[in-house]
C-alpha cells in the first residue's frame, strides 16, 4: 500500500474572528488616538522640563517621518489577520510586524514617561496599561458571580448596566485620554504576540534577503529618529520663553482699582501690568495643578486658551472687568481653600507671583 507523502500545511494564526476584528481595530486606532492626545498635551512655553521635550518628540509635527514605518507595520499586521497562510510566509510582511512591535514599545515607554507624575492619573494609566492582561482573568472570575446576582436580583440586570453606561458617559473624554495614552502598549502586546508566533513557525534560517531587509529598516529608523530629534529641538526653541497669562483674571484686574484691589507692578521682564490678589491666587492654583498633574494641566490649559481668550476679548471696560472679578470670586476662594489645605503658608508664596517691584509699596487687598 503506497502512502502519498503530503506536505505539512502552514500553521494559521490562532485567533478567532472577534479577536481579529478587535485587534485590527486597536492597531488602526492606536496611532490616531495617541497622536491626537499628544497634540493636546504639547507644552506652551520653554519650561525646561524633560517631559516637555518628550511631548514635542511625540508631536506629529516632529514625528511625521515615522509615519511610513507605522503605516508599513499596520498594513503588514492587517494582511496577516486577513490571510495568515498566504502572508506569513512573506519576509516583507514579517519584517513590518517585527518593526511595528519595536515602534509600539518605543511609543509605549515614551507615552508612559510623559504622563508619569505623583497623582491619581498615574494609577489610571497603570490600570489601562495592564487592562489587557488583567481584565480577561477578572471577567472569568466575575462572570459566575454576575450570573448569581442577576438570577437572584433581576432588577440588577437593568440598574448595573445603566450605572456603567452613566460612568462611561460622564468620564467619556477621560476614558478617551486614558485610551490614547495606553493604546501604544496595547498595540505592543498584540504585535508581540504575532511576532512570537511568526518567529516560532517561520524564522528557520537566516538569509541575505533577510539581512538586507533588516539593514534597510534600521537605516530608515535611524534617519527618522535623527530628523525627529532635530525637529523636537526646533519646536522647543520656537516656544515662548514665559508662561501664558490667565486671560480672564488678567482682564478682571483692569477693573476699578479700589474695587478689584489691583495695582500697577513691574514684571521680571521689565514690562508693567495691573495685578491683584485674585490674579495671583488663580495663577498659583494653575502652577500647583501643573506640579501635581502635568497632563491634567495641559488638557485644561488647551481648553482655556480657546475659551479664555474669547471671553477676555469682550471685557472692554472697567465695569465689565468688575463683573468678571465678581464671577471669578468663587473660583478664587475654592483655589485658596484647596491650597491652604495642602500648604498653610501659601499666601506668602502667592504674594511673590508676578511681582518684581511694587510701584506704590502698598499692601494688597484681600
Amino acid at each position: 500500500m503506497n502512502e502519498e507523502l503530503q506536505e505539512p500545511q502552514p500553521p494559521t494564526l490562532p485567533l478567532s474572528t472577534v479577536q481579529k476584528f478587535l485587534y485590527g481595530f486597536i492597531v488602526i486606532a492606536a496611532p490616531i488616538f495617541n497622536f491626537s492626545l499628544i497634540e493636546l498635551m504639547k507644552p506652551e512655553w520653554q519650561d525646561g522640563r524633560f517631559t516637555s521635550y518628550l511631548y514635542l518628540f511625540l508631536l506629529p509635527e516632529a514625528s511625521w517621518v515615522f509615519f511610513p514605518l507605522l503605516l508599513y507595520a499596520v498594513l503588514s499586521y492587517l494582511l496577516l489577520l486577513w490571510d495568515s497562510e498566504q502572508f506569513a510566509d512573506s519576509m516583507i510582511i514579517r519584517l513590518g510586524i517585527y518593526g511595528g512591535t519595536f515602534l509600539a514599545l518605543q511609543y509605549s515607554i515614551l507615552s508612559f514617561i510623559t504622563t508619569f507624575s505623583p497623582s491619581p492619573v498615574v494609577l489610571a494609566v497603570l490600570l489601562a496599561y495592564s487592562a489587557p492582561l488583567i481584565l480577561p482573568k477578572l471577567y472569568s472570575w466575575l462572570r459566575p458571580q454576575w450570573d448569581k446576582l442577576f438570577e437572584k436580583y433581576r432588577l440588577a440586570m437593568i440598574i448595573i448596566p445603566l450605572i456603567i453606561l452613566a460612568l462611561v458617559l460622564w468620564g467619556f473624554f477621560f476614558v478617551l485620554a486614558i485610551f490614547g495614552i495606553a493604546s501604544p502598549f496595547w498595540s505592543f502586546l498584540i504585535a508581540f504576540q504575532a511576532s512570537r508566533w511568526l518567529w516560532k513557525h517561520y524564522e528557520t534560517k537566516f538569509s541575505f534577503a533577510k539581512g538586507f531587509g533588516i539593514f534597510a529598516w534600521i537605516s530608515a529608523y535611524a534617519f527618522a529618529l535623527r530628523f525627529n530629534i532635530l525637529k523636537m529641538f526646533e519646536l522647543y526653541n520656537a516656544l515662548p520663553t514665559e508662561p501664558p497669562n490667565c486671560y480672564i483674571a488678567t482682564a478682571a484686574a483692569n477693573g476699578h482699582p479700589r474695587f478689584v484691589g489691583s495695582q500697577e507692578v513691574t514684571l521680571a521682564n521689565g514690562t508693567s501690568m495691573r495685578v491683584n490678589r485674585q490674579l495671583q491666587r488663580l495663577k498659583a492654583a494653575e502652577i500647583a495643578l501643573m506640579g501635581v498633574s502635568g497632563t491634567g494641566h495641559r488638557m485644561m490649559r488647551k481648553i482655556y486658551d480657546v475659551v479664555g481668550k474669547q471671553l477676555a476679548a469682550h471685557i472692554h471696560n472697567p465695569f465689565l472687568a468688575d463683573v468678571s472679578y465678581l464671577l471669578l470670586k468663587p473660583f478664587e476662594l475654592l483655589a485658596v481653600f484647596t491650597m491652604k489645605f495642602l500648604l498653610s503658608d501659601i499666601e506668602g508664596l502667592i504674594a511673590n507671583i508676578y511681582i518684581q517691584n511694587h510701584s506704590k509699596g502698598q499692601p494688597w487687598n484681600t
